[in-house]
């Protein structure tokens, strides 16, 4: 399975979405699509399900354009963060139209699923909580057994125990049925360890794709006084520096460079903590 990302770019009246962004994922993987409110990557993932199109460039999936491509789409099941299903529809009738929907569906593992969430098939969609609907996406997405399934904020409403299910869920099904799983959330801290890739949209540019064993040679932490971190950093990208009690903390792109000096310290840089610096750059931006 191999997504190619050629020179996207999204437009509406009075802002640009996405813009010229280029990459290209291939699979079975589990991919951390991430990046602040406001980011793309919604945007992105809507144009890969094929729901929108671009304004130029193109998204292919195995060499075909997504846009009003009925075959490659019914191999795309996107779990978006709401409206998912119909509100009159019951669980029970939800799942049978998946069904028909989806050609690889697994309706053994749906309605193991719906015990394993504690769903009534006969509750109307309209009647649920949203942790119940997000239980019943969460069901559609592994269910769906598509060659690309997107999860986007898959667990509004769940607690940390569903949360855990949801991850157990999906390490089982990677083991059982590789596909090319799509992951984007804020709770980053939890999911992290589950990534294989990380792809971080930023003001609508790709901002960084990386494998997790190349993350930490690229991104770093260094402290020392504004003097010693200037001259060690040298001209390498500073993604948001900050003054604290006479040391200064520089985020950079090291690329893999070796970053030395004196008076200076190196620390590794969490993804949860690379979104905090890229918001915090973002308010900044806009003031």
């Amino acid at each position: 399975m191999k997504i190619t990302v050629n020179n996207v770019t999204k437009s509406y009246k009075h802002k640009s979405a996405l813009q010229n962004v280029t990459f290209t994922i291939e699979g079975p993987k589990i991919i951390g699509f991430l990046g602040h409110n406001g980011a793309g990557k919604t945007t992105f993932l809507n144009l890969l399900s094929g729901l929108i199109a671009t304004t130029s460039g193109e998204i292919l999936v195995n060499g075909e354009n997504v846009f009003n491509a009925p075959s490659t789409l019914r191999n795309i099941c996107f779990i978006a963060e709401s409206g998912n299903f119909q509100e009159e529809m019951t669980i029970a009738q939800t799942l049978k139209a998946n069904r028909f929907f989806y050609p690889k569906w697994d309706e053994e593992l749906a309605q193991e699923l719906v015990q394993v969430f504690a769903l009534n098939p006969k509750d109307k969609v309209r009647s649920l909580s949203k942790g119940m609907v997000s239980a019943l996406g969460i069901i559609t997405g592994f269910a769906s057994r598509a060659d690309i399934t997107i999860f986007d904020e898959p667990y509004i409403g769940l607690d940390v125990a569903a949360r855990s299910t949801f991850y157990d869920l999906l390490i089982e099904q990677q083991t059982e049925n590789p596909r090319l799983f799509i992951l984007s959330t804020h709770l980053i801290d939890e999911a992290s360890e589950l990534f294989e890739e990380i792809f971080i949209l930023h003001e609508g540019e790709l901002l960084l794709q990386k494998t997790v064993d190349e993350w930490f040679e690229h991104i770093v932490a260094v402290k020392g006084s504004a003097t010693d971190v200037a001259s060690a950093i040298g001209d390498l990208k500073v993604i948001y520096q900050h003054m604290f009690m006479q040391e200064m903390t520089a985020v950079v792109y090291a690329n893999g460079q070796s970053i030395g000096g004196q008076n200076i310290s190196l620390e590794s840089v969490s993804l949860q903590d690379l979104l905090v610096y890229l918001s915090k750059q973002k308010v900044r931006s806009m003031k």
